[in-house]
């Protein structure tokens, strides 16, 4: 009889244990859901706030704009829904939820920017929306909340130690291309925010499980890695701020937004992965579900940013000088949609050739194109000719005659 009634309080435990679980991840869930959908506000708040300042006749700085401020509140809220989230659930959940980002951007700057909105970005909505769905599903159920005496072990662990060596090494090359090299590439200015957000995702979640042991009686102030990890946390989301909002004053919302969603949802996959080995107690068709869900929120975003046209002073900015050699096609590394522009080099040289005789042979394609319009690589394709060339050519050859 003792026995059954054992059972049955381990039993009844058990259940009002995985009931208090559940109530978790819900939280977190709507936090971060809420959260994302604040981010997305306030970006199109500043990037409305640089077309305003462009349009001026005598430009200002952005940050003596309100509605910038407006922007950037906005966005601290939404990040504190974020940070509050992690306390809850874990990272690898939390991070693909950012998809309500891209949705709800996409119908924003439909709406203030005035960017047009076609049946492929629908479609990618719905399967954004699908892959949430799925990853909430399979995602990691078991929540480890960490005391100042687990962090500093999973500190010391080799294998972040060697994680955030190779992180800091692709940060310090990113940064030099960018700074150095002057490369304007959307992908170097979201890479950068993505590494960074790896360790605000770490500090975020670790500051957030101390706060809650805090509250729950279990004070975690007299850890000195609590402070270490608060310091990382507001430095990073101030780095993560700057750099977004440089991508974000040259290039469209539409691009920026859904490719922040893509490397900051892998960025933080992989630092729950090596940092809290979130993976670890999952079978192996739960990690196939929870990575196909991801896969197919990203293919979602492809489809949500697919056919965005480049601004065309991006486009102006990024082409090399006439004097200069031709740059590497960056469209053989990267999905087009990454990159400002593709830079092709001539195929044929410029001048007089002889056996052309009238202007439309001279115009003639090397490569046929239906298209109309025709950007600045598919010109590169003619063979052109200058005037004061042709002439000069001609003098040439009547005086060896």
């Amino acid at each position: 009889m003792k026995m059954n009634i054992t059972t049955a309080e381990n039993t009844n435990t058990t259940s009002a244990g995985e009931t208090a679980h559940l109530q978790d991840l819900v939280i977190g869930c709507v936090l971060a859901i809420c959260g994302n959908l604040l981010i997305s506000v306030s970006l199109n708040l500043q990037k409305y706030t640089h077309m305003k300042n462009e349009a001026r006749e005598v430009a200002i700085h952005y940050t003596k704009d309100p509605m910038w401020w407006l922007g950037v509140s906005l966005m601290v809220i939404g990040e504190v829904g974020n940070f509050s989230a992690y306390g809850y659930a874990p990272a690898s959940l939390v991070a693909p939820l950012g998809t309500t980002t891209v949705i709800a951007n996409m119908f924003l700057a439909a709406l203030f920017l005035k960017e047009k909105i076609g049946p492929e970005n629908l479609f990618g909505s719905a399967l954004a929306v699908l892959g949430a769905v799925l990853v909430v599903g399979f995602a990691p159920k078991k929540e480890k909340i960490l005391d100042g005496i687990m962090l500093m072990s999973l500190l010391k662990n080799m294998g972040f130690i060697v994680y955030t060596c190779i992180e800091l090494a692709i940060l310090a090359v990113l940064l030099l291309l960018l700074h150095v090299k002057k490369m304007t590439r959307v992908v170097i200015y979201l890479l950068i925010v993505a590494i960074i957000a790896s360790f605000s995702v770490i500090s975020a979640k670790a500051v957030s499980s101390m706060v809650q042991l805090t509250f729950a009686g279990d004070s975690q102030l007299k850890y000195i890695s609590l402070y270490v990890m608060l310091i990382i946390m507001v430095s990073t989301a101030i780095l993560q701020v700057k750099y977004l909002n440089m991508a974000m004053k040259k290039f469209e919302s539409t691009i920026v937004v859904p490719t922040n969603f893509v490397f900051f949802t892998l960025s933080a996959i992989i630092a729950g992965i090596v940092f809290y080995q979130e993976f670890m107690g999952m079978t192996a068709l739960e990690i196939f579900m929870f990575l196909f869900g991801c896969s197919m929120s990203f293919l979602g975003v492809y489809f949500i940013v697919v056919g965005r046209k480049i601004p065309a002073a991006v486009i102006q900015a990024t082409q090399p000088a006439p004097d200069q050699p031709p740059q590497s096609i960056a469209s053989r590394i990267f999905p087009s949609w990454l990159c400002a522009t593709v830079n092709v080099g001539k195929v044929q040289p410029s001048g007089y050739t002889s056996h052309l005789n009238t202007d439309e042979e001279m115009r003639r394609p090397f490569v046929g194109s239906d298209a109309e319009d025709s950007d600045s690589s598919q010109e590169t394709l003619y063979t052109t000719t200058k005037e004061t060339n042709v002439s000069d050519d001609r003098h040439y050859l009547g005086n060896l005659h």
